[in-house]
């Protein structure tokens, strides 16, 4: 058979990036290894069947943006409950107990106290976020052609779920709509950090001593304002990452060890709390820059539901997919509700509570 085609029908078959020496000619699988000169047309086989070649390797993997979120390391979650207006809890007051002076009887006195006790209503925003794709009808069907490892629902749905805990996070640490977050409550009492002989941010130019004594003087405070209560003594240390980096490049033949490691062994809450009080420290990088002169804080707190929590009462989920004949495409609507952070032993800034900070001057 007669391999050869017109020069009329050569252009319409071949790129114009195969020699003209070689042009006219179908090629065979068979020769394929001997005749590279093909590139990337179209062949014949033996039979005369039309074959594409590929290029490229398709990677079935998808590379997704990596994404990572602290906000649930941080604040004790509680999901469930359904849609709502608003967070409720109450707090308690008890009046009456004993004192210096009072709670005297029989020949010292003539009165006896009643106890009475009262309750605070409290409520927390809810927020609601919700989000949609539109997935057009005809697209959908290309996409079935694509050999992925993940269908175009899912890419669509993972960046939902990201941007839910974006706004998760910004809602716990520093709140959204002008309410605040975990590190800037209005009824978190602040402690200034008189730091003015640094030599960079934060305790550099300290020696450890100075770092060591800051930490346990958190601890100090909880233990002279609670009665001695270890069962309140700060479990969580918040820190700016530059604190953090310094923590652990510090190094001494005393401790044989990073100083942030030392730390966490050694220190007056263990101390007062026995062996099983666990100590955790871990930077934030959004601590980096607030605080009462905006050089850094420290927020410390125990982390326990009873302290500190937020509420989702719908986390993120698909909602509901309806096809959209205007768009030509199916809509698929993403609901989910989280609230504001609760800090229910924290009263007022004048009071010191479980959440505290520590801001430094310089």
């Amino acid at each position: 058979m007669n391999n050869v085609f017109t020069s009329s029908e050569t252009k319409y078959r071949f790129s114009d990036s195969i020699a003209r020496k070689h042009r006219g000619k179908a090629v065979p699988l068979t020769g394929m290894q001997k005749r590279m000169f093909v590139n990337d047309t179209k062949v014949f086989d033996a039979n005369f069947t039309f074959l594409q070649t590929k290029l490229a390797k398709l990677h079935q993997k998808t590379y997704e943006p990596k994404v990572f979120f602290t906000y649930a390391q941080d604040v004790p979650i509680e999901t469930g409950g359904g849609f709502v207006d608003f967070i409720e809890y109450y707090t308690v007051n008890w009046a009456g107990i004993m004192n210096d002076t009072r709670n005297l009887f029989g020949n010292g006195g003539n009165l006896i106290p009643r106890v009475n006790a009262g309750m605070t209503q409290n409520t927390a925003k809810v927020y609601t976020y919700e989000i949609a794709y539109d997935l057009r009808f005809v697209e959908l069907e290309k996409m079935k052609k694509a050999a992925l490892s993940k269908s175009i629902e899912q890419i669509y749905q993972d960046g939902i779920r990201a941007g839910w805990d974006y706004f998760c996070q910004n809602v716990a640490y520093l709140g959204i709509n002008g309410d605040t977050g975990l590190f800037n409550s209005t009824k978190v009492k602040v402690t200034s950090i008189t730091n003015s002989a640094t030599t960079g941010s934060g305790f550099e130019g300290y020696n450890d001593d100075v770092v060591v004594a800051f930490i346990n003087g958190i601890f100090l405070d909880v233990l002279n304002d609670s009665n001695m209560n270890v069962n309140l003594l700060p479990d969580t240390l918040l820190v700016p990452t530059w604190m953090m980096s310094d923590l652990v490049s510090r190094f001494s033949a005393l401790y044989s060890n990073s100083l942030f490691d030392f730390i966490k062994e050694h220190n007056l809450a263990k101390a007062q709390g026995g062996e099983k009080f666990k100590l955790t420290i871990v930077g934030r990088p959004d601590l980096n820059a607030i605080g009462t002169n905006s050089k850094g804080r420290v927020v410390a707190y125990r982390k326990e539901k009873d302290y500190v929590r937020m509420d989702m009462p719908y986390p993120i989920q698909h909602y509901v997919t309806l096809p959209n004949v205007d768009k030509a495409a199916y809509t698929s609507i993403f609901v989910g509700q989280v609230s504001q952070v609760q800090l229910p032993y924290n009263e007022s800034s004048n009071d010191a509570g479980i959440v505290r900070y520590y801001d430094f001057t310089n």
